[in-house]
């Protein structure tokens, strides 16, 4: 009976994220991950991130996409494209087959947790009309959302060993704390948050086996437990073996983080604590109430959500001051540990950060439900009206007394929010067949890729970010644009480099973002490279978003004069 009435939220699930697959538009940092697994079946020469790669069977297998982003939705997504082709539904569909393997984790961790199956059919539920968990699903090789099937994964390990006193969980749990940290380097952020909550929380929760007992003989640890350590050690390691090799290889992991540590690259001041606080919280909010996806085309709230989440905390707080009921203060714990730590970064304040925790509200509210219901004996006759005449003597007695409010209270509740978050999900969903995307997230990336697969004869530049990775994967390597502006804010010299031999009269197409839409600024320093040697641009094509704004275009250099549709 459980396994259909799991049947349900699933299908819904997959029913709200393979609508229009294809929308929003095909994202940089979606296509980015990708190209190396379209390049490694077409048997196409790989882009390894710093060059490297393990070299295996002729061919070179990437370490990395950054330098704190491994290479799992690379290879991942292998399968994927084997078998439906190099498509943007193949690439999507391994996000949401990731997507729905988290759901089967929540599902577990939620049951075990609470105590209840149900408790994880709760949460399996709210998550599968959750805006933000459908949307990010969806392109969750842009937000990394594999992070939180690996933490809730991992989560459940380790409290399967607490209660089962079976070390393989532990090891499991290693090994997927490993796996984590590789995936995604801020992994470290719920490690921390695991550990500390179920610490702190769970009256049960002791880590006997990894204890460093010291005696007062010998003064030396007991053997068995530095065993132990040394597996755990180990099996972290073999979960993260790849991004030990490319910090051997390159350093890059530890030089990002030198570098960006007291600021970070998009101007973050990391010692700023209590602004990076309030945003992190205010974005936290937002992430509860989905309103975060202007992208799609228009910002839908549900203010239900963040009232009920805060109406939960209050409540858990209670139970366990009350009740001695730790359990569902887990899950809050979690959360506000990891924002807490999220105020240091080495890129920015991103709320996509939180793909790492987004199921985690969802299991919070399941494991305080299931509480409630459970102390609802308590609970109910703990009505204090009820003592007090005329009610004492009255039929209303029986009434109160009886568990029937807090029950049918639950199920209001819990029912409200879930056909609050479906009609949000569904607005977006309007929204965005409207829009097709904004931004960086148009369709009209689409549109592009399609006319330089008809048009480029030559060398294709991309003159900003965000354009080459996509036309690269859309066009099936076919069309290959050479990055050029470089990733440094200020210095323009690597970019003069590499520019100068695409200074000829219509040998190359170079790929421009709208004025309003760039990101690194090189129109000037490339019309100061292109003036003196007598030439001019001309606007070959103009990409829009679907409300008619253009979002994209394509230029090619040409005598002076002889440009038919000069800026």
């Amino acid at each position: 009976m459980t396994r259909f009435w799991l049947l349900l939220p699933i299908s819904l699930f997959l029913a709200l994220t393979l609508y229009q697959i294809d929308l929003p538009g095909l994202h940089y940092d979606e296509a980015f991950e990708v190209v190396p697994a379209m390049q490694l079946l077409k048997s196409q020469p790989v882009n390894a991130f710093r060059e490297s790669a393990l070299p295996l069977f002729g061919k070179e297998f990437p370490l990395m996409t950054q330098d704190y982003i491994g290479a799992l939705n690379t290879y991942g997504s292998l399968p994927f494209l084997l078998i439906g082709g190099v498509s943007v539904a193949s690439l999507r569909g391994y996000a949401i087959a990731v997507g729905l393997l988290t759901l089967l984790l929540v599902y577990g961790f939620t049951a075990e947790l609470s105590g209840r199956r149900w408790g994880g059919l709760i949460a399996v539920t709210l998550l599968a009309v959750n805006p933000t968990f459908i949307f990010w699903t969806r392109q969750g090789i842009f937000v990394t959302a594999i992070t939180a099937a690996i933490g809730v994964a991992a989560a459940w390990s380790w409290l399967r060993w607490q209660r089962r006193r079976n070390f393989r969980y532990a090891l499991l749990g290693a090994f997927l704390f490993g796996l984590g940290l590789y995936a995604k380097l801020l992994f470290v952020w719920l490690i921390v948050a695991l550990f500390v909550a179920l610490a702190l929380f769970n009256s049960e929760f002791k880590i006997k086996n990894v204890k460093l007992k010291i005696t007062a003989k010998n003064l030396k640890p007991e053997t068995k437990n530095l065993k132990q350590l040394f597996y755990l050690l180990l099996a972290g390691a073999l979960g993260m073996w790849p991004l030990l090799v490319y910090n051997l290889q390159t350093g890059g992991t530890f030089k990002n983080v030198g570098q960006n540590s007291a600021t970070s690259y998009y101007g973050v001041d990391n010692l700023a604590v209590l602004s990076n606080l309030t945003a992190r919280i205010k974005q936290l909010v937002t992430l509860l109430n989905s309103g975060h996806f202007w992208y799609l085309g228009q910002v839908h709230r549900n203010p239900l959500y963040p009232l009920i989440f805060g109406l939960a905390f209050i409540v858990a707080l209670w139970l366990g001051v009350r009740y001695k009921k730790t359990t569902p203060l887990i899950p809050f714990a979690v959360i506000g540990l990891v924002v807490l730590q999220s105020i240091v970064t080495v890129s920015a304040l991103w709320i996509t950060h939180f793909a790492l925790i987004m199921v985690w509200p969802a299991i919070a509210l399941a494991t305080v439900s299931v509480t409630i219901y459970d102390t609802s004996t308590t609970l109910s006759t703990g009505l204090q009206f009820t003592q007090i005449r005329p009610f004492a003597n009255s039929p209303i007695r029986k009434f109160a007394h009886s568990q029937f409010i807090i029950h049918y209270s639950l199920f209001i509740i819990i029912a409200l929010l879930f056909i609050s978050e479906a009609c949000t999900t569904w607005r977006y969903h309007r929204a965005l067949t409207l829009s097709g995307g904004l931004s960086a997230h148009s369709d009209a990336v689409y549109d592009m890729a399609g006319w330089l697969d008809e048009n480029a004869a030559g060398p294709v530049v991309a003159m900003d970010w965000g354009l080459s990775a996509p036309v690269t994967y859309l066009t099936g390597g076919r069309i290959t644009p050479i990055e050029v502006f470089g990733y440094s804010w200020g210095d323009a010299s690597r970019f003069q480099q590499i520019i100068a031999p695409h200074l000829k009269p219509k040998a190359s197409i170079f790929l421009w973002r709208s004025p309003d839409e760039t990101i690194f600024h090189r129109s000037a320093e490339f019309q100061a490279l292109y003036k003196p040697l007598g030439l001019e641009e001309d606007i070959l094509e103009a990409f829009y978003e679907r409300s008619g704004r253009p979002v994209y275009g394509a230029t090619q250099l040409a005598p002076v004069g002889e440009a038919k549709n000069a800026p």
